[in-house]
């Protein structure tokens, strides 16, 4: 019999992989037209908005990219933060890379320019041992390289200019933005010329290109006296744009704007960044016309935020066989975004070549979607801002999180020493409405909050939280168990049904992800998955009791199975993580249920099973095309082409991450807070937590794939402590409402006598009369 509940229990949750397996099959993909030549135009520290608000004076730009398929880019590179060198040594990686924060990022030089006492050439082969004879060198090579070794992404530097080399096509790059900075603050020494990092090969060096003062004038109103003179860089061009030739162009008059930004008043610096880009503007349309639409490529990136905040900024293709819609790549799988490390591969992809195996990024995709041309850069423009937005709050929603369960947790013990029924109501209402926020803060991505500011936002949090557990109250009137099954259902629910419409609730939420970070795109961030994974922990339990029986186990059985395959099918949650820690929690919670005793071969089965479970969705993801490959898909690739290197350089820098965040995540002061409370609840208030589970006997499996889920959920996730964290905000408030809920439905034992009234002396007895005296 227990074998058969054991077959039933795995079948729950294998039935549901078999589905998702035969779904979703590979389309065949049609064939390119491949251009002849692609000009990439940077644009750095421009974001949407700057271009938005000034459409009516850059007229060319503005018709390339309503012409073009346009995107958000992320600029992210290692960190969140990204400088000019991060972003050009990235694009030229296809992998995620830094510069080495010093003067060298921005010496870029023509082999024949002055150096010191020498010229760059010489100074070059000093430095590596091989001697240039003709275009252009990095003379900060050797630190870039040894950088990058350091960090945790086996980024191989130059791998763009490398595979155009070995291909027999050309590279060139045209920038200088370069400036004298007269009070010598951090603003990266005088030259800026970063942008040959992202055209060179491994060994520095960019074939062909200009990056001297010849392409400068001086020009007393511009950011340190100095800008394009666009006549020379339009001629610099001519003499680069060949046949199979990549030549990027910067606008590198932004680049001295970006960076004179310290030294300017704040409507200077309007004025100063609308000077740049009407002269970018123009130099755009000159360059534009050398371009033959029908054979050529053109790239719009930038590849650097604004010094002065994190944004998206631009990226846009025009190609042969390309459409003007939204772009998206198969490292976002999100229409309207794309990554700095998908630039390189983009390149590729349009002149018919193959990505390295190196390169983490993927090609440019291009989706009929997003509406007219201004509606597309108004939704840009309005995505960038939400994820603003969002960043600005996380931050205040983690601490919220911290006093919510602070206040319950006080609340509670002062409940405990005086309880009273008003007094348990109000602590009812609150711990429901603790639960209410997390639903709340899910929901309220439904409305333009970024538009409305936070003074609409944090109101409309409180109130829905609070009229969300007056709904779960007024859904348990009769059964007052019901508010709590209300409670963790509506989370369970919101949660699976986004992600089956997409995430659009997830993305630029402080439960999930924000386009700024770059960490995740799509399916499930790890807030997400550790709310959704504990409240149907918890429900599970609470379903099985209130059903009742076998019937009971079998459909929280179910529901897990749900949750399961929702949070790991890489259509969906794409969870690896989650599919890891769920599995085995799931499992040995449905074992429980079904009053399976676990024994050491059940427990080897479920790792078993999570296991096999995860190689189920990664080779189902195998199977899907490269672009819709998610992270456990790419992590088999990666193991694949680069071995087990690749995959332990992976491992590595999850388990980095994870720890780094341990000491300086506000969820720590959430695990503290709730397992000091249920710590002090057990060692004196143990009678109630004995008469919640002997009111609900099936809670105890909950609580046990609870605690499970919990420690795999940190140990398995890169989010590290904030996965517990969040976990512990959905037990917590389950936990007072049982606390105040039990004492009303246990039925009262046996009448103690009371603690403090002494014992009754009992009646004296009758004072004994000699026989003799009796008469």
């Amino acid at each position: 019999m227990r074998r058969a509940f054991t077959l039933v229990l795995l079948s729950a949750f294998a039935v549901p992989l078999a589905v998702v397996g035969m779904s979703d099959p590979a389309p065949a993909e049609s064939a390119k037209p491949e251009a002849q030549r692609v000009l990439v135009i940077s644009i750095p520290a421009v974001t949407w908005q700057d271009i938005q608000a000034r459409r009516d004076k850059l007229p060319n730009l503005i018709r390339l990219l309503d012409s073009s398929a346009v995107g958000g880019l992320t600029t992210r590179a290692v960190d969140r933060k990204t400088t000019l060198a991060d972003g050009y040594v990235t694009m030229g990686a296809g992998t995620r890379s830094v510069g080495t924060e010093m003067d060298t990022d921005g010496e870029g030089f023509e082999v024949g320019e002055p150096f010191g006492d020498v010229t760059a050439g010489q100074a070059f082969e000093r430095r590596t041992g091989r001697d240039p004879r003709r275009g252009l060198v990095n003379l900060g090579i050797a630190g870039i390289v040894d950088k990058n070794k350091q960090e945790l992404f086996d980024a191989e530097i130059g791998a763009l200019g490398d595979k155009l080399a070995s291909a027999d096509w050309s590279r060139a790059v045209i920038a200088n933005g370069d400036g004298y900075d007269p009070e010598e603050l951090p603003l990266g020494g005088y030259y800026r010329r970063q942008a040959v990092s992202g055209l060179m090969g491994s060994n520095g060096e960019v074939p062909k290109g200009t990056v001297g003062p010849e392409l400068l004038v001086a020009d007393p109103r511009a950011p340190f006296g100095l800008r394009y003179d666009n006549d020379a860089v339009l001629r610099a061009f001519q003499t680069v744009w060949q046949p199979r030739s990549v030549v990027l162009v910067e606008s590198s008059d932004l680049v001295r704007e970006d960076a004179y930004r310290a030294f300017a008043t704040p409507p200077q610096r309007d004025r100063l960044l609308t000077q740049a880009l009407e002269r970018t503007d123009a130099l755009v349309g000159r360059l534009l016309r050398e371009v033959d639409v029908q054979r050529d490529a053109v790239m719009v990136v930038g590849p650097v935020h604004p010094a002065r905040d994190v944004h998206l900024t631009v990226a846009a293709l025009r190609a042969p066989g390309v459409q003007p819609g939204l772009l998206r790549s198969g490292t976002t799988r999100r229409p309207g975004f794309v990554q700095l490390v998908d630039i390189a591969p983009t390149i590729l992809d349009r002149i018919g070549l193959k990505a390295p195996d190196s390169m983490e990024g993927r090609p440019f995709e291009i989706r009929d979607e997003g509406g007219s041309a201004p509606q597309r850069r108004d939704g840009i423009t309005d995505s960038d801002n939400a994820a603003t937005f969002r960043d600005n709050v996380v931050g205040v929603v983690a601490v919220l999180f911290v006093i919510i369960q602070g206040v319950l947790a006080v609340a509670a013990l002062l409940w405990l020493a005086r309880p009273g029924r008003r007094r348990g109501i109000a602590l009812q209402l609150a711990a429901l409405s603790g639960l209410g926020f997390i639903a709340a803060v899910l929901l309220a991505r439904l409305l333009p909050f970024q538009d409305w500011g936070d003074a609409a936002y944090w109101p409309a949090l409180v109130l829905a939280s609070v009229a969300l557990a007056f709904l779960y109250r007024l859904a348990g009137r009769r059964d007052p168990l019901m508010s709590l099954v209300s409670a963790l259902g509506v989370i369970v629910a919101v949660f699976v049904l986004d992600v089956l419409f997409g995430a659009p609730l997830q993305l630029s939420n402080p439960l999930g992800y924000s386009p700024l970070l770059a960490a995740r795109f799509s399916g499930y961030g790890n807030l997400a998955y550790a709310a959704l994974a504990s409240a149907a922990v918890l429900l599970a339990g609470l379903l099985t009791h209130k059903i009742g029986g076998r019937r009971g186990a079998l459909v929280a059985i179910a529901l897990l199975a749900v949750v399961f395959v929702v949070d790991g099918a890489p259509m969906w949650g794409s969870d690896v993580g989650g599919v890891l820690s769920i599995l085995p929690a799931f499992a040995v919670t449905g074992y429980l249920l079904l009053g399976i005793r676990i024994r050491l071969r059940n427990a080897l089965l479920t790792v078993v099973a999570a296991i096999v479970a995860l190689v189920a969705f990664g080779l189902f993801d195998l199977t899907r095309p490269s672009d819709k490959r998610t992270h456990l898909g790419r992590l088999f690739e990666t193991g694949q082409t680069r071995g087990w290197s690749g995959v332990s350089t992976v491992i590595e820098r999850k388990i980095y991450e994870n720890l780094s965040v341990f000491l300086r995540s506000t969820w720590l002061l959430v695990v503290i807070i709730v397992l000091a409370f249920v710590a002090y609840l057990y060692n004196r208030h143990r009678d109630r937590l004995r008469a919640i589970t002997d009111w609900v006997p099936e809670l105890q499996a909950s609580f046990i794939g609870f605690a499970i889920l919990s420690v795999l959920g940190f140990a398995l996730n890169d989010s590290g402590i904030a996965v517990p964290g969040m976990m512990l905000s959905v037990l917590n408030p389950t936990i007072v409402v049982l606390l105040v809920l039990v004492p009303r439905r246990v039925a009262p034992g046996p009448a103690e006598p009371a603690e403090a009234a002494p014992p009754e002396a009992a009646p004296p007895e009758p004072e004994r009369v000699p026989a003799a005296t009796r008469s």
